[in-house]
Parts: structure tokens; C-alpha cells; sequence
């Protein structure tokens, strides 16, 4: 009888939002807050704040080689000027971020991940399908499918990633492009990527419903994080991952 009362008063909470699982942790282009966006000094702050995965955004050179960076041009984050595909890899080696640290490329980052046990959330910034599949070789020759989550833009991409790469976790923005949950779900989408005002309980429950997992855009509020996680939401995004400690995610 004891049991059966505990029970329905852990239920209760879950249901009323007041206890709810821990989400996946996610820092936007590592511990950007702290250290420059997208180097390997800002990943490997996020990890010693035991996020579960770094996101980042692979971007290729004139060269064919992906680098890391979030702008088409260089000049927001480093002491160069200039668009990355434009620029070959030795000229993006010889750039310096605002505090001195270099440009990873996206093979280094893999293997850095995989040496300390991180995942990583490629946020995709090459719309053709042969970047695409260039991307999915170099994280199977890094030995890290498993930890790595293909964050898409194109619903041709994840047609023809879950086409040739079903095993692959994919991420696909909603809701744009125009697709419903419904439909991203029978082209193979596991997770989806939305604005942070767009999920809704309503919207969560939907997504789970059909098996689909949902992060939104970096939240650095940590109320409207609790607000977002009561609602459901599996994945908590942010530039700062102390936010985490605020709010008793993280010990």
C-alpha cells in the first residue's frame, strides 16, 4: 500500500512539473562565454562543466578541408579577413582568435571528443548533399557515430542521411523548412531544433509522441530554462554552461 501511494505522489509531481528527468546538456560553441566560440580551450571548458555535448559548425575551405566557424567570413572571430571558402587551410591556420587560439579544423575536434569521451552536435552549415556525405565520412573515420548528432538545415539531407546512414542520429530544423512533426518523423528525423518560444508543452508532447527528441536555440535564462524543462523539453542549449549549477542540473 506504501508502494502504491509513493507512486501516485511521484506521478503527481512528474505530471504537475515540479520533479523531472535531467535533459541532455548542450554548450552553443563550447563555454563561448569564457573562452572564444568554437575553439578547442571553449570545449574543453564545457566538458569540465560535464555538458554532454559541444556544438559546433563545420564550415569547408577553398581546399575541401571543414574548419570550425560560424560565420560564412572570418572577420567577427579572428584578426583575418575574408569568406572560409575562400581562404585554403593554411591561410585559416595562420589566424588567431580574439585571444590568441587557433582555428580547429572538424577532424581535430572529433578526435579530441572521442579522447575525452564528449559528444558533438554538428550544426551543419554545407546545404549540398556531397559536403553532406563528406562530413558523415570523416566522423566514421574518427570512430565517432555514436557520438555525434547531424544537425540539418535541408530536408533533402535528411532524406538522403537517413537513406544511406539510418544509424546516425539527425537533427532537423522545424518548423522550417515547412514540414509537420508527422512528416519529418517518416523521412527519419530523430530529433528536431526549434525556436525556444515555439516549444510549447503542447509542441513537446506532439514530438514525443512520435519518438522525436527536441532542443531549441541557446537559452542563457535560468528561468525560463526551468519554465522550458518542466514543459519537456530533452535538450538544454547554452552559451554559459554555469547556468547548469543555477539551476541544480549539474553538481
Amino acid at each position: 500500500m506504501k508502494k502504491q501511494k509513493y507512486l501516485i505522489l511521484i506521478l503527481f509531481l512528474l505530471f504537475s512539473g515540479l520533479v523531472f528527468a535531467r535533459p541532455i546538456l548542450v554548450a552553443h560553441r563550447g563555454a563561448n562565454q569564457e573562452a572564444d566560440e568554437n575553439t578547442i580551450k571553449a570545449y574543453q571548458l564545457a566538458i569540465d562543466y560535464r555538458v554532454d555535448y559541444i556544438e559546433c559548425d563545420p564550415r569547408l575551405t577553398r581546399d575541401g578541408v571543414f574548419i570550425i566557424m560560424h560565420d560564412p567570413k572570418v572577420d567577427r572571430t579572428t584578426n583575418g579577413t575574408g569568406r572560409v571558402a575562400d581562404m585554403t587551410l593554411k591561410q585559416i591556420q595562420r589566424l588567431r582568435t580574439k585571444n590568441g587560439e587557433r582555428v580547429p579544423t572538424l577532424k581535430q575536434v572529433l578526435e579530441w571528443a572521442k579522447k575525452n569521451q564528449a559528444g558533438v552536435y554538428l550544426d551543419t552549415k554545407e546545404p549540398t548533399i556531397s559536403a553532406l556525405e563528406k562530413m558523415v565520412q570523416l566522423v566514421k573515420k574518427t570512430g565517432m557515430e555514436k557520438q555525434v548528432i547531424f544537425g540539418l538545415w535541408h530536408l533533402n539531407q535528411l532524406k538522403w542521411l537517413e537513406s544511406h546512414y539510418p544509424e546516425l542520429v539527425s537533427c532537423i530544423s522545424y518548423p522550417w523548412p515547412p514540414a509537420s512533426l508527422k512528416r519529418l518523423k517518416k523521412l527519419g528525423a530523430d530529433w528536431v531544433g526549434t525556436l525556444t518560444s515555439l516549444a510549447t508543452r503542447t509542441m513537446l508532447n506532439r514530438a514525443h509522441r512520435l519518438g522525436l527528441k527536441v532542443i531549441t536555440m541557446p537559452i542563457n535564462d535560468p528561468e525560463v530554462m526551468k519554465k522550458k524543462l518542466q514543459a519537456g523539453l530533452d535538450a538544454l542549449q547554452t552559451d554559459d554552461p554555469k547556468i547548469f549549477y543555477q539551476i541544480n542540473l549539474l553538481k
